[in-house]
Formats: structure tokens, C-alpha cells, sequence
């Protein structure tokens, strides 16, 4: 389940709903009291970039998911169930005077409604979803997202789509097994309402704990190191990307290797206490070069407690590897592991602090983000369902986003690469690189040569 966008999403045809909030809802939600919680670092900043919703970029993020065996009621009760149980859904953000507001509404207010649009064929079907994604996905909607079912041969497909305010790339994984276990539950009668721990509490948290946060605190020290050079460092030379540029971005796939060689790597170095995420990460840190510098995301969330929550819990890391020449994969990804162990606790600070603590611009360049199917409640349903994630569009720049997506079947790389001259052949060459690199790796045996840092 790799990334990529609606024009290169295969769809399916039939009759389309789209599901809103019914006027009752809404009103309730306009005469609900002001939600004195304030929005987090990342949801203030969005909230700037957009206030009217009339920006040229809408950065949402999608999903889409078959439904087995569904009808109208029982997508219906889904979709009310899933909203009643996160917070952030339900809760309304807009930006008054400069000020944040919030409004949040009750979970036993809600109420969803169908409005049937009829048949769409799949191109008529990509053009609305494009549209309707565009226009209802932004920061200050209410609610900020949009749903909407085809109904096809063995069910329902849900196509949703959020604002990025709301949702983060780990919440639309974890959202698509979540989602079709709560419509199973529904059509058997045996779902039992819950409420996930709520991004809006953990926003108040962050606001709270940032306030105490002065230019000494330790967790500053690899961001003054990674910005050294007065800004966050470009992307390697050889990409061609002018961190001053702004560029169109292209979403671009490479397929890394099977299934069956990504098992066999993992397991020689689980074996030896590696972590999944920091392996790939380390040979793809090997294959971008020998002096690489990245962002880091990292899932933002507190626990595995909060494993089924949406909101935008992600954050970033700084995190740098330069390497002699020579040296191997085993030694990249112990590496790896002693500086992310070093580096990792610098991404409870969001970036918007970052810049004001430290007075440096903050422009992202290279970000990275591994996703790991095997750790994700419901992946197993991912393959059989069909299921999807898709990518709005963002607005011309020099940053590079590549998405690292370990499932069964194999690994993928998805980037959203800025379209300067040469950057294609470049990430071609990284991916051949990577590839290459995965493959020899999974074939010499891993011994532990040195104690795994601790």
C-alpha cells in the first residue's frame, strides 16, 4: 500500500454518495461553547497557510478501502461510529482576528447523512474525487474531510480524504484496517462504542509543555548541529534541487525488492536487535550517499495507547550520517542506530519552536518516512480489501518526501520529488543503488561485530 496520487489510482465504478453532516449536527456544532484547547505547533502554522480555504494547494490525505457485504445503513452507522470515537474530527479550528478557535462537538451529536450523486463511471468518478477532495479537504472546514462510497460488486469502496490538520500519514495506515473492522463489527451487531485517546488533549499538552522549553534544553542540541550552516541542509548535490528553488513535484514509485528478501533481511538483523526502521532507513541513508542529512519522521504518539488515533501526531528528527568511504551496510546501520538514539528525542519539538528558539529558517528539504506494515493493527486486511493511499497536491518547493513502505508483498519507495533538471535520473540512480544494496545485504549474514548502542 504505497502512496500515490488519484490520477494514477485504478477506480472502480457505480453509484456514488457522498456523506455529510446533517443539518442538526451542524448546528449543534455552531452553538457548541468555544474549546478553550488550543491547536498544536503544526495545526497553527496549517491554520496560516490556509485561514479561508482559498489556497491553490489542498494537502490532504486519502484512503480508500472496500467494504464487504455493505449497504447504506451499515456505512452509514460506520462512519458515525468512527467519528464519534476520535476527537479531532469532530473538532473545528479557524483563525479569527489571528487568533485560534476551536469548537468541538459532542460525539452523541453526530449524525452522518448520504446524498446519492448516481452513477459515475471511473474517469467521471477521478474527476469528482479530485474536485470534491480540492475543495472540502482545508483547515478550516467543518468537518475537515470528505467521504464518499461506490457501490460495487462485493460492497462498498470508501474513498475519504482529510485535511492534513486533522490526519497524519500513520492515521490513514492504521485508519484503513480500523475503519473495516468497525463496518464488520457493524454488519454483525457486536460493536461496542470507544473513545480513542484524542489528538486535541495532546495538543493542549504540547502547547503546555513548548511554553517551558528555553534555548538550553538538551533536545536542542542535534537541531543546532543539523543547522549549523544557518538553515536545514539541501538535498545532495548530485540531485540538482536548488534548495532556493520552487518546483513542481512529481509523486514517483521504485519497487525495492520482494517480500521474501525483506523478510530474510530483517531477520538477520532482528536477530541481533536491530529495529526494522532503523535497517531501512540506515541502507537507504547508505544508498542517498556518504554525507547525508534528512528529517526524520517520526509517528508523534505517545504510546502504543494511542495506536488507533487520528490526528497530525507526526513530527521530525534531525538526523545526519557522514560516512567513510568503504564501508559496509552493517556498518551504516549501527550507525544508524547510535546517532538516531542520540537524535530521536529532538522530534517532541515541533519546528515552528525550533525556528523561533534558535532564529534559524526552517524550510524541510529532504524528509524521510518509514512506514512498516507488520507494525500496524489491521494490515492484513490491506492486500484483500484493495485498499489505498493517496497524496494532494503541495505547493512548488525544494523539498524531497520519500516514503518507505515495508509490507508482505515487498518495499516500495514513493517520492514526491521536485522537478528540477536531473533530479529523475538522480532518483533513479539512488533507487537502483538501494535495490542493489538490499539484495546483498539480505545474502551475507550479519554478524555482530560490536555491542548494538544502547
Amino acid at each position: 500500500m504505497t502512496p500515490c496520487t488519484l490520477a494514477r489510482q485504478t477506480l472502480l465504478g457505480g453509484d456514488v454518495t457522498r456523506w455529510d453532516l446533517d443539518a442538526t449536527s451542524l448546528e449543534r456544532w455552531d452553538a457548541s461553547p468555544l474549546d478553550q484547547r488550543p491547536p498544536s505547533h503544526d495545526q497553527l502554522g496549517r491554520l496560516h497557510e490556509d485561514p479561508d480555504g482559498s489556497n491553490r494547494w489542498s494537502a490532504w490525505i486519502g484512503l480508500s478501502v472496500l467494504l464487504p457485504d455493505a449497504t447504506t445503513e451499515t456505512v452509514g452507522r460506520t462512519l458515525t461510529e468512527w467519528f464519534r470515537q476520535h476527537e479531532s474530527l469532530r473538532s473545528h479550528l479557524t483563525l479569527d482576528d489571528e487568533q485560534p478557535h476551536r469548537r468541538t462537538l459532542a460525539p452523541e451529536h453526530v449524525d452522518f447523512t448520504p446524498i446519492v450523486l448516481g452513477g459515475h463511471d471511473p474517469e467521471a468518478l477521478r474527476e469528482l474525487l479530485t474536485r470534491e477532495f480540492h475543495t472540502r479537504c482545508r483547515p478550516t472546514r467543518r468537518p475537515a474531510c470528505a467521504l464518499f462510497t461506490v457501490e460495487v460488486e462485493h460492497g462498498h469502496v470508501l474513498h475519504a480524504a482529510f485535511d492534513h490538520i486533522t490526519f497524519d500519514g500513520l492515521s490513514a495506515y492504521a485508519a484503513v484496517g480500523h475503519i473495516a473492522g468497525l463496518h464488520t463489527a457493524v454488519v454483525n451487531e457486536v460493536h461496542r462504542p470507544h473513545t480513542s485517546p484524542s489528538h486535541v488533549d495532546l495538543a493542549a499538552t504540547e502547547i503546555a509543555v513548548c511554553d517551558d522549553v528555553d534555548p538550553a534544553d538538551e533536545r536542542l542540541l542535534p537541531w543546532r548541529d543539523f543547522l549549523r550552516g544557518g538553515r536545514i541542509p539541501a538535498a545532495p548535490a548530485a540531485s540538482g534541487i536548488d534548495p532556493e528553488g520552487h518546483y513542481d513535484h512529481d509523486l514517483v514509485r521504485h519497487d525495492v525488492c520482494s517480500g521474501d528478501v525483506a523478510a530474510m533481511l530483517a531477520l538477520q538483523y532482528s536477530a541481533e536487535g536491530i529495529p526494522t526502521g532503523m535497517l531501512w532507513a540506515a541502507i537507504l541513508m547508505q544508498a542517498l550517499g556518504d554525507d547525508v542529512h534528512v528529517l526524520m519522521s517520526t509517528h508523534g504518539r505517545p504510546s502504543s495507547l494511542w495506536s488507533d488515533s487520528v490526528g497530525w501526531f507526526a513530527g521530525v528528527a534531525p538526523l545526519s550520517m557522514s560516512m567513510p568511504a568503504g564501508c559496509d551496510t552493517s556498518d551504516w546501520v549501527l550507525e544508524c542506530v547510535r546517532t538516531w538514539r542520540e537524535v530521536a528525542s529532538s522530534s517532541a519539538l515541533p519546528l515552528g519552536l525550533v525556528h523561533r528558539l534558535l532564529d534559524v529558517p526552517i524550510s524541510p528539504q529532504v524528509v524521510l518516512s518509514i512506514i512498516d506494515g507488520s507494525r500496524i493493527e489491521g494490515h492484513e486486511w490491506w492486500q484483500p480489501l484493495g485498499s489505498s493511499i493517496q497524496l494532494g497536491d503541495v505547493p512548488s518547493s525544494s523539498q524531497t518526501h520519500i516514503w518507505l513502505t515495508v509490507v508482505p508483498e515487498g518495499v516500495t519507495l514513493a517520492t514526491r520529488l521536485p522537478l528540477a533538471p536531473g533530479a529523475r535520473d538522480w532518483l533513479d540512480a539512488v533507487a537502483d543503488r538501494f535495490a542493489r544494496l538490499v539484495e546483498s545485504a539480505a545474502a551475507t549474514p550479519f554478524a555482530l561485530q560490536q555491542e548494538v548502542p544502547a
